[in-house]
């Protein structure tokens, strides 16, 4: 029978490269060897079979090494007349970037040798030599020296030994005859290198740079050679080697690639004024350079630097900066071969300037009959130091400016002016000043000094809508007793022709029924309980040309990195169809205007209300709108958004991650292949992906690698890794690893009882801490007995809860519970003990459970069965609280608890001395979603309609079903309801399904009705559009 005397050895090899696998057997009759993969006989031109020792050993060579190809498992089968046997070895294929550390490494392999026959000769690879003595004619051939460790195998390049007859002529060491010669390119440029050399025997010649070969090992010239270089980006040294038996020679030659300017030095302000800064440098360079390029910035800017390129001095005046703000600078030399390095960054602040605009939101309230407040916002563009503010006021506005009174204050945002004469109306304009000048005034604001009457109503918008319909907005008085608003709208051309509207209390209001493609002027006032106040100055607003459509709303534009924008948007009002898209127009400015054809985006899907342009230029302007259309056409633009994409970054370096024991990885990279600008480090965030959050490590560019501890077993992990450069961070390189499972180290948490009866139980608990779990869990299997009995009974379940059926009446039990991943069963949870009913226990209800749940109340209902006697009272227990409630009830509302909160409810009677009778639920209320009010849109006095702007919800929120409720006045006094949440919804429902005894009496008493049920929450809400939302 065979049996083996070598087998063949695992090996891990890398992509391109060579393994061989060597195997020998021995046995009567003699064996032979033949290799196999997978089942089948290896044949490939890349595989390779020598047999040595009569056909008893074969060596198996791959060559090149193919990733996904060439991974398997080989086996060696011995084969004779009696028997076969066979042994086998993995093979793993490598990728470049997935090397890892300790992987052997040839520093020097063999080269070519000629020597004469008889002789020894001696191979070199690295520190160890093989040496052939009397050579012969056989030993001529190729040979390469193998580096194996337990990381991986790796072959040198092969060299060649030629053996010669020794012969009785003249012989003559080589020399050059032509020797190559130094030579200068510009970057990407292309040269030839020749070597001549001659002697006898005629020596072989060869091309080396540094250590790496440049020629065919296997085809040598003999006596001269020609190197080609292309594409040149660095200069190198290039090494011609002449080699005979009689000695070795070498000549090198330098292939210099002309280099790029250095930086200029001594950067510095020499003067600065509040819209310019002057430069001064030295150029830092021998050689002369074509010119310089001058960059610059704000200092807190996140975007890149702005450039003025052709500066022909070392002295450059900056103009167009903004007053009192600092900025970053620096200075880069030019030549014809390209950009040099920037010089080192200098900082300077410009000088300050008068404020060029007026305070912001100056409102004015009356604290008295001759006392008023005055209110601001400090002014956009202060271009310095505010000192303070000037307030100029007169009753009468007519009166030149001269003469009108001035109050002088701080630079505080708000003051009192005094020693006003009651029953006037005061005019109010104001400018704020730096140590420079005085800014441009406010527009004039109007306040009547009369107790009681509102002020002036603040922030006063007007912006078209439709074609028909213009909105208004306005900022809330702070405390006037507002309770009605009067409007005065006309077209521009008929002044003459005012409309007067009168209507409630509110923040906006939609004018309709315009022309479209005019000029409305609209002026507002508000009034109190003791009269109406004074109007604003007339706002201007145009509607849309006649469309088929309203503009997009709430249109935003975010850069996303130097060649990308994100657009969203809000659909319009009133979209009739579910056929079309949107239209998303890009444009290109320069100085504030466009300077190409507009990119014109087509999002074909009136859904959707985000887009995001790619293939844009590093640090550009760009104007954005957006317009729907229809299969009816196109709608009207948005407003114009404008957005700047961010500086150049750098692309995606490349990362290789590898897994080690105690639960830690190694992330090793490499820069990226396409870098821009100057490289300041990295970037590497990573997360469980089952988390939200990302742990973010910021790394030197000298840095490359990482050691990441504290990974859970089980888990799937996800690595970004980016470069950086100064206007930001990188493309990322983005990466998945899974960790082993194992069992959980911890048991499940919070085991409870849910709900009791006199045979069951419902139990509920946690997972174990997330850290602890080591997989996912993929069951929990409950394990309970009687306290009196040995017997443990056990059931399975995939949930965190479990209702265990079969339990016997007024019995104790002890539950435990453990979690399962696929590698086993970890430690079971501290017992818990329960006590089963009695059924000797009258039951006092059924069913308690929960019909539902808000954010401060919770709706408890339950059945009450026949034989239970209603003027015994049932209580309920919560958080150390007690209901009672009357016995022929059959649901409670609990009020006043707390948002997103966990709570039990324990549902006992009083009345039947049972002592422990009781039933339990628990839940958790709702999160604090509605934290703003609905506010009224539009109130139209023609139509029985009001449209309600009702408040925003994340999308993500978990909420089963809204309820949109409509209560009268005087129910809502009657009531007292502090807290919509106190309201019965579940009443509300009950009657909105039959008619109640009171509105048969009373149909003209308005009840508070159920008006919608909604899963989401539109955005407004058409009350009173005879429709049905369930």
């Amino acid at each position: 029978m065979p049996s083996f005397v070598r087998s063949p050895d695992d090996q891990t090899g890398i992509s391109g490269g060579v393994v061989s696998f060597v195997c020998q057997a021995m046995g009567e009759p003699r064996p032979r060897i033949t290799w196999t993969k997978k089942g089948k006989k290896v044949s490939s031109q890349r595989f390779e079979v020598k047999e040595f020792d009569g056909g008893c050993g074969s060596v198996l060579r791959i060559q090149p090494l193919r990733t996904n190809r060439d991974e398997a498992i080989y086996e060696c089968t011995a084969t004779n007349s009696l028997a076969e046997v066979t042994a086998t070895a993995k093979l793993n294929v490598l990728e470049e970037d997935q090397i890892p550390h300790g992987f052997p490494t040839i520093d020097m392999g063999p080269q070519l040798k000629v020597v004469e026959r008889t002789t020894t000769a001696t191979m070199l690879c690295a520190a160890r030599a093989l040496q052939i003595e009397n050579s012969n004619m056989s030993d001529e051939g190729k040979y390469e020296c193998v580096a194996v460790n337990s990381a991986g195998t790796r072959f040198s390049s092969p060299a060649n030994l030629y053996v010669r007859d020794q012969r009785e002529v003249r012989r003559v060491p080589p020399r050059f005859s032509i020797p190559p010669t130094n030579h200068e390119v510009m970057p990407g440029g292309s040269v030839n290198l020749t070597c001549v050399a001659v002697g006898s025997p005629m020596p072989f010649v060869k091309w080396v740079s540094g250590e790496v070969g440049l020629s065919q090992e296997n085809h040598l010239p003999v006596g001269r050679n020609v190197l080609e270089l292309t594409n040149i980006h660095q200069s190198a040294n290039y090494t011609c080697v002449a080699m005979s038996d009689l000695g070795v020679i070498e000549a090198t030659a330098q292939v210099t690639v002309k280099a790029l300017p250095k930086m200029p030095h001594f950067l510095g302000v020499v003067e600065t004024t509040a819209t310019s800064v002057t430069l001064n440098w030295e150029s830092g360079n021998a050689e002369p350079v074509s010119y310089y390029l001058v960059q610059y910035r704000p200092k807190l800017s996140d975007n890149g630097f702005q450039e003025v390129d052709g500066v022909a001095s070392t002295r450059y005046s900056i103009g167009g900066l903004s007053p009192f703000s600092e900025y970053e600078f620096r200075v880069l030399a030019v030549n014809s071969i390209g950009r040099g390095p920037p010089s080192s960054v200098v900082e300077t602040r410009t000088g300050e300037q008068a404020p060029s605009s007026a305070p912001l939101h100056v409102q004015a309230r009356l604290l008295s009959s001759s006392n008023i407040l005055v209110q601001w916002e400090p002014p956009e563009e202060p271009n310095g130091q505010i000192q303070g503010y000037r307030i100029y006021y007169s009753s009468e506005p007519s009166e030149q400016s001269s003469t009108w009174k001035i109050h002088n204050t701080d630079e505080s945002r708000f003051t009192t002016i005094s020693g006003l004469t009651p029953g006037l109306t005061y005019s109010l304009k104001m400018l704020g000043f730096t140590a420079v000048g005085d800014g441009p005034l406010s527009d004039v604001l109007q306040i009547k000094t009369q107790q009681g009457v509102p002020s002036q109503p603040s922030g006063f918008e007007a912006e078209a809508e439709l074609d028909t319909r213009i909105m208004l907005s306005w900022l809330w008085p702070g405390q006037d007793p507002i309770i009605s608003y009067e409007l005065l709208y006309w077209e521009a051309s008929s002044p003459e022709n005012k409309h007067r509207v009168t209507f409630n209390a509110a923040g906006s209001y939609a004018v309709d029924g315009l022309k479209p493609d005019t000029v409305y002027l609209f002026s507002l006032a508000a009034r109190s309980e003791r009269g109406l106040g004074l109007f604003t100055q007339p706002a201007e607003a145009r509607t849309t040309q006649s469309m088929l459509g309203a503009p997009p709303r709430k249109v935003v534009a975010e850069a996303l990195n130097s060649t990308a924008v994100k657009v969203t948007w809000t659909p319009p009002l009133f979209i009739k169809q579910q056929t079309g898209g949107y239209h998303v127009i890009c444009s290109r400015l320069k100085n504030g205007e466009p300077h190409s054809q507009p990119l014109v985006v087509d999002i074909s899907n009136l859904q959707a209300q985000e887009a995001v342009i790619s293939g844009l230029l590093p640090e550009t302007t760009y104007s954005l709108t957006v317009s729907a259309y229809t299969t009816k056409g196109n709608g009207a633009l948005s407003k114009v958004k404008m957005v700047t994409t961010k500086g150049a970054v750098p692309g995606p370096p490349t990362m290789m991650i590898s897994t080690m024991t105690g639960n830690t990885a190694l992330i090793q990279w490499r820069p990226p292949k396409e870098t821009v600008g100057e490289h300041v480090g990295y970037q590497l965030q990573f997360k469980r992906t089952d988390e939200e959050s990302f742990t973010v490590k910021d790394f030197r560019k000298t840095d490359d690698h990482f050691t990441v501890t504290g990974l859970h077993k089980g888990a799937v992990y996800i690595f970004k890794l980016s470069a950086k450069n100064r206007a930001g961070t990188g493309e990322e390189y983005i990466k998945q690893i899974s960790t082993p499972e194992d069992v959980p180290s911890s048991y499940p948490q919070n085991l409870s009882v849910v709900a009791l009866t006199s045979t069951s139980t419902r139990m509920a608990w946690e997972p174990p801490p997330l850290a602890e779990r080591n997989g996912n869990i993929t069951k929990y299997v409950v394990m309970f007995r009687d306290i009196n009995g040995q017997h443990n009974n056990s059931n399975s379940t995939t949930e965190t809860q479990m209702t265990i059926q079969g339990l016997q009446p007024d019995t104790t039990y002890d539950i435990r519970v453990q979690a399962f991943t696929s590698k086993g069963g970890g430690s079971f949870s501290p017992s818990v003990q329960i006590k089963t009913m009695s059924t000797s226990m009258i039951a006092f209800t059924k069913n308690f459970g929960v019909k539902a749940v808000m954010k401060t109340s919770v709706l408890l209902t339950w059945d009450l069965p026949e034989t239970y006697k209603s003027q015994v009272p049932l209580k309920i227990l919560y958080n150390h609280q007690s209901v009672e409630v009357q016995g022929h009830l059959m649901r409670k509302l609990i009020t006043q608890l707390q948002p997103d909160t966990d709570y039990s409810f324990i549902l006992m009677s009083r009345g039947n001395g049972a002592g422990g009778l009781q039933q339990q639920v628990s839940i958790r209320t709702a999160p604090d979603l509605l934290i703003v009010k609905p506010t009224q849109y539009q109130l139209s006095e023609e139509e029985d309609r009001v449209m309600i702007l009702l408040p925003q919800v994340p999308a993500e929120a978990r909420v089963r079903w809204f309820y949109i409720v409509v209560i009268p006045e005087s129910q809502v006094s009657l009531n007292r309801w502090e807290n919509p949440e106190d309201m019965d919804v579940l009443e509300l429902m009950l009657e909105a399904e039959a008619d109640s005894h009171l509105q048969r009496q009373s149909p003209d008493l308005p009840q508070s009705y159920i008006a919608a049920k909604l899963d989401s929450l539109p955005e407004i809400f058409a009350l009173g559009d005879d429709k049905k939302y369930h």
